[in-house]
């Protein structure tokens, strides 16, 4: 039986007109709600409300089962669930007849030890509160790209630079650019700029001085320390997440929207 995993934000409280369009056009279609994805055996895709934090925890299980993953925002401000209460019927009816909006997204998948993680928007290198500057030393490939002295470095995917990228005056990059985006966060030579680079080979980061506190954050929930003598690796992760599009904006209206930029007729 035809299923959707629904993943909703702790404590949210979802409105009754997304209730009963996901009784329309889910349950009355058959197509069974579960929120267990164990549960169920031909998901459709999964169906997030609430914000984009929600979404980034939920991404990883998306790519891994190769499934559409659809985002209502729930909040104030949302650039990965740009799905307005107001367009979720239509993005579940498009679901359920399998004709929604579908655009893949490139994914960095990041090494560190024994572990692997996924991440949509960054994975990022900080200094701990009380540590002082930190030095990274960034390959690429077999070659070295720059060493970062300051707070620390953001690698970044194009969906990502509206994102930790753009707060550090990284660029804005069309989500379906195929480029990882490197920001330097307050570095201390202004020399130290963003750059764009290919995601053809990986990247390697380590750091070159012991420091009292080093994390790696990787899309604002997973938090690891990091010690001198371990390596970061960071790769385009094989394939791409699926995530729906809103059903009635394109991307630069909606950017246009989320960051205020004006819009008049010419």
């Amino acid at each position: 039986m035809p299923a959707v995993l629904l993943i909703i934000k702790q404590g949210a409280s979802v409105p009754e007109g997304i209730k009963k369009a996901l009784k329309r056009q889910f349950l009355d279609r058959g197509i069974t709600i579960v929120q267990d994805a164990k549960k169920a055996e031909d998901l459709l895709g999964i169906v997030v409300l609430g914000g984009d934090g929600t979404l980034l925890r939920s991404a990883p299980l998306a790519y891994r089962l190769g499934i559409p993953l659809l985002g209502v925002n729930l909040g104030r401000l949302g650039f990965l669930t740009e799905i307005t209460e107001e367009e979720a019927e239509r993005a579940f009816e498009d679901l359920a007849l399998g004709r929604a909006a579908v655009e893949e997204r490139l994914l960095l998948e990041i090494h560190h030890g024994k572990e692997v993680f996924w991440a949509l928007n960054e994975a990022a290198i900080l200094k701990g509160p009380l540590g002082h500057m930190i030095h990274i030393r960034v390959n690429f490939g077999e070659r070295l790209l720059s060493i970062y002295h300051g707070d620390g470095l953001i690698v970044s995917t194009p969906t990502g630079s509206t994102a930790y990228n753009l707060s550090a005056g990284g660029p804005i990059v069309h989500p379906q650019c195929d480029v990882i985006i490197l920001t330097p966060i307050c570095p201390f030579m202004l020399s130290a700029r963003p750059i764009v680079i290919s995601p053809q080979e990986e990247l390697q980061a380590s750091l070159l001085y012991k420091a009292q506190e080093v994390h790696l954050i990787v899309d604002g929930y997973i938090n690891r320390t990091l010690s001198l003598g371990e390596r970061v690796a960071f790769k385009k992760a094989p394939g791409a997440l699926k995530l729906v599009r809103s059903p009635t904006r394109d991307y630069f209206e909606i950017l246009r929207a989320k960051l205020g930029w004006a819009a008049r007729n010419v």
